[in-house]
């Protein structure tokens, strides 16, 4: 019974993504990249999310959340990657005039 319990935090850990926050939420991916400013890389991460797809919507969204961060409106994702230990999602942040 006591092993039961020691991993229930475990397993419940497991299905959790990151969040998209507010902010993350109103940074849009981009392709073309000729009418915005460039302002930093950033990478996002996600483990333990049970699943690839689950493990890649946690890293795009740790990335969307830090390109938010930074001041961007926009991000053009350069890549992503997916291992056993999780998923890496690489971009560049940026601000882009609407068109």
């Amino acid at each position: 019974m006591r092993k039961w319990v020691l991993l229930v935090p475990a397993i419940l850990t497991l299905g959790c993504a990151v969040e998209l926050t507010k902010d993350g939420s109103s940074v849009r991916t981009v392709n073309d990249t000729s009418n915005c400013q460039f302002l930093g890389t950033v990478t996002g991460f996600h483990q333990g999310g049970g699943s690839i797809p689950r493990n890649t919507e946690g890293a795009m969204n740790d990335l969307r959340n830090k390109a938010a961060q930074m001041g961007a409106n926009a991000l053009k994702i350069n890549d992503v990657d997916t291992t056993p230990q999780g998923t890496t999602a690489l971009g560049e942040a940026l601000i882009c005039r609407a068109e």
